[in-house]
């Protein structure tokens, strides 16, 4: 007869007391607010190992597994398991965080209606909300006004105060989405303008993304606020980002030559067909197997070690070196395309880098236009003092800079993502600073603008992608390129097309 592990049982026993004791906890999937527990109508059973969680929302019934369930201060934290992505969890909140909450809410609708009587005289406020849309891919994180001034149609966004640097640079992803939603519903006349309200000092990089948007389709205007002591928003300008300089900004990898030590190279013996070295600036070389940092490299002649995954670092001795080749062997034993645990989290982290390893390894292949031995991973690149990564920097053979975006799961901010660091790489480009850092030796780079590539498995782009690239700008050259699901067992381009930015509906 086969018995639940304790976890099961008290993650079961949780859900059980909260269908029976807070029906009102408000529910929500990442960013997105499923609503209450009551309505959602939640039902669960044990299979095997995971727990099937079925649910309703807007008039469908979703299914997910559930590894684990724990209680919070504020309510409970349901861990969802899912083998093609990374994980999420499910929020359930009730008590005085949700009231809280509530509160939040309520506070920046007040301000958001102050400041369009200040800046948008005689404007009427035709719709407001902050509920989510999964179906339209309309996160509940924000705030979302419609307006008409006149004639003149008018949408404002806007983040709270306290929401990560993350979550203001996607806002511009989500007005996007909505004008199409609403433009598809004719609710617009002509062309809007979109106010994206922002925290003080994260405007920098919206507003680089910003300057790529198809000026046919909607304005753009960013503008930051601070709360004052009375709570309304003291509102301004941005200006303009400042180009990054540097040594005062920004500093670059040394890409070789690579420093040894006897102990670096007893480290790499331990699987020298496997094991790849990064550049970290001058502070450290990262050691990775299939994309997955396990130890990195100090000194200026890289001879003091720490090994370990994640943020537990151990500094390597002779007392511990077994220790450091248990962990090798472990991770490349679940690390592998025919794992025996795909739940392990050996196998799940870094899945990104692990497609970039096994692009890299494969590009004269999979690229044959790119020039070998001149593709570069995780590239720094700046905007001002704010820092970014290209996943994959390369170049074609006409000598045209290639940005390469990669994703394993569907996420609506990819398209906008790319375009943040391709406008990075277009500064850089123009300031020779590639030239400069020993990028691209020998060869003669255009100072056209580069080319895009957006790399994900077949079925993991987000169906968002082509509404969004219709609002960029139409000179922009992208590609999409599908990758097989099962990437890990060696990447195969299943299709590649040219996206078409910029296209009137």
């Amino acid at each position: 007869m086969f018995v639940a592990a304790a976890y099961l049982r008290r993650s079961l026993a949780l859900l059980e007391w909260i269908d029976a004791t807070r029906p009102e906890a408000t529910v929500r999937l990442g960013s997105i607010e499923l609503g209450l527990w009551s309505d959602i109508a939640p039902r669960w059973r044990l299979e095997g190992n995971k727990i099937r969680l079925q649910f309703r929302r807007q008039n469908q019934t979703l299914v997910h597994w559930i590894s684990s369930a724990h209680p919070a201060r504020w309510g409970a934290t349901i861990r969802l398991w899912d083998r093609s992505r990374p994980p999420e969890e499910i929020h359930v909140t009730w008590g005085s965080q949700a009231a809280q909450s509530k509160l939040n809410r309520s506070r920046m609708l007040k301000a958001a209606r102050a400041w369009v009587a200040l800046n948008l005289p005689g404007c009427r406020v035709l719709a407001a909300s902050q509920a989510s849309d999964r179906a339209h891919t309309l996160s509940g994180a924000y705030l979302r006004l419609r307006l008409r001034q006149g004639d003149a149609d008018h949408l404002l966004l806007a983040c709270a105060p306290g929401d990560e640097d993350e979550q203001a640079h996607a806002i511009l992803t989500q007005a996007l989405l909505w004008l199409a939603y609403l433009q598809e519903q004719g609710r617009l006349r002509g062309v809007p303008t979109i106010h994206l309200l922002v925290p003080a000092g994260r405007s920098a990089v919206l507003y680089h993304r910003s300057r790529l948007v198809n000026r046919e389709r909607a304005r753009i205007e960013v503008w930051e606020y601070v709360e004052n002591a009375a709570q309304q928003w003291e509102t301004r300008r941005p200006p303009l980002p400042e180009a990054p300089q540097e040594n005062r900004d920004f500093r670059w990898p040394v890409l070789g030559p690579f420093r040894w030590s006897p102990l670096l190279a007893r480290v790499m013996d331990l699987a020298p067909d496997a094991i790849q070295r990064y550049p970290r600036f001058q502070d450290y070389d990262s050691l990775r197997l299939w994309g997955l940092e396990f130890a990195r490299a100090f000194g200026p002649e890289r001879d003091r070690i720490c090994y370990g995954v994640g943020s537990q670092q151990t500094e390597l001795t002779e007392d511990n070196f077994e220790d450091l080749r248990v962990l090798v062997e472990e991770i490349l034993y679940y690390r592998r395309p025919d794992s025996p645990a795909p739940d392990h989290p050996y196998y799940r982290m870094q899945a990104e880098r692990w497609l970039e390893c096994l692009l890299l390894n494969d590009v004269a292949f999979l690229f044959p236009e790119l020039v070998p031995g001149s593709v570069y991973p995780q590239i720094p690149v700046y905007l001002g003092k704010v820092p970014g990564r290209v996943d994959i920097l390369g170049v074609d053979r006409k000598g045209n800079l290639v940005v390469m975006e990669l994703k394993v799961s569907e996420d609506p901010d990819m398209p906008l993502q790319s375009l943040d660091y391709w406008g990075r790489v277009i500064v850089h480009n123009l300031a020779g600073d590639f030239e400069k850092r020993g990028y691209f030796a020998g060869l003669r780079l255009s100072r056209a603008r580069p080319k895009i590539y957006l790399v994900s498995p077949v079925f993991s782009f987000h169906d968002s992608l082509e509404r969004l690239l219709r609002c960029l700008d139409a000179n922009l050259e992208v590609s999409k390129i599908a990758v097989n699901e099962d990437w890990r067992c060696g990447v195969i381009i299943l299709r590649r097309s040219s996206c078409r930015c910029g296209e009137i509906a």
